[in-house]
């Protein structure tokens, strides 16, 4: 079997979620004997897409009669691979409906998300494939993780605390803003995305929000600074407040990242109180804990999370991957 995986991005600093997705999947289909291509002129059996912007290419390898599947929903923190926007609710965009519409199979990774998905207008078949991790791009002995201090000169002592997410929801960058005042001791790194990687966007937002002196705004960044950030990091935010969020939590869990999350977060199947993360009602509760985690004098659920991460392992995955990729074969 072999499959066509696409995924483009214009810079370098483009890679984030989508990326990372992608790499997933290509080690789920090593794992499980599958060939993967990513250039357009070759026959396959099945074409795997991860953007919206793919949607035409999707159309053109149905007029080949290649089966198609794409994964929607994993990846919503990136703007190049996300199918949701934020209105006055949650919704698919015009775009990502139809070329939902237009796929063989529609993979999500949560049940939660297919009920979504169906009510939101897909009416093609949609499966639920669980998030993966490759662990060992996690490891504390891999090449890039001491990457993070060297790229933004941060002092070894340094502690801090990483969060994702998009700098247009306005109600999860108040909480953190809230939570990180009571932690002065501490560091947090925020990487998010702005609408097409608007740049000056995104400087603007840096100078109109007021922002204590140890939270540090970054926009998209590369994938080994990324992970080198989670591998130095006490702890993970998982914000979630509107989009869902199935990559960051997993990487955190492999990484071996204390996960902690607002109440609006409780959606999400990934995040269990007690057994991958603990939720907070306020910004104030999350800034204790994270003092009292950095002093060593806190619970923690990070072995009981990185479980999780390894049983979302690679081989578990591309076994259901290939069954699915078979089913529409």
């Amino acid at each position: 079997m072999k499959v066509f995986i696409p995924y483009s991005t214009r810079k370098a600093t483009d890679a984030f979620e989508g990326s990372r997705l992608r790499k997933t999947l290509k080690g789920a289909c090593e794992v499980a004997d599958i060939s993967w291509v990513d250039s357009p002129r070759e026959k396959v059996d099945v074409a795997h897409f991860l953007a919206p912007s793919d949607h035409t290419l999707l159309k053109e390898k149905k007029e080949e009669g290649v089966p198609c599947v794409v994964s929607a929903f994993f990846a919503e923190d990136d703007p190049r691979a996300s199918f949701l926007t934020v209105k006055t609710k949650l919704e698919i965009t015009k775009r990502g409906l139809s070329m939902l519409n237009d796929a063989d199979l529609v993979l999500v990774p949560s049940e939660r998300l297919k009920i979504f998905a169906k009510e939101s207008g897909v009416f093609s078949r949609i499966e639920v494939l669980e998030p993966a991790v490759r662990i060992n791009r996690f490891s504390n002995t891999a090449a890039e993780s001491r990457i993070f201090q060297r790229y933004f000169a941060v002092r070894p002592e340094e502690k801090i605390v990483v969060a994702t997410g998009s700098y247009y929801d306005k109600k999860g960058f108040n909480s953190i803003k809230k939570a990180v005042k009571a932690c002065p001791n501490l560091s947090f790194y925020f990487f998010g995305s702005t609408y097409s990687n608007d740049r000056f966007g995104f400087f603007r937002f840096i100078r109109g929000f007021g922002k204590p002196d140890n939270l540090h705004f970054q926009n998209i960044v590369q994938d080994d600074i990324y992970r080198s950030a989670l591998m130095n990091s006490i702890a993970y935010i998982a914000t979630d407040s509107m989009r869902p969020n199935s990559i960051g939590p997993m990487e955190a869990f492999a990484s071996k990242t204390q996960v902690v999350a607002f109440a609006s977060a409780r959606g999400n199947p990934l995040l269990v109180e007690g057994e991958s993360c603990y939720f907070f009602e306020t910004p104030e509760e999350m800034g204790k804990y994270l003092s009292a985690l950095n002093s060593g004098k806190a619970e923690s659920t990070i072995d009981s999370a990185f479980a999780i991460a390894k049983s979302h392992n690679l081989i578990h995955h591309g076994t259901r991957l290939k069954n699915l990729y078979e089913s529409i074969i």
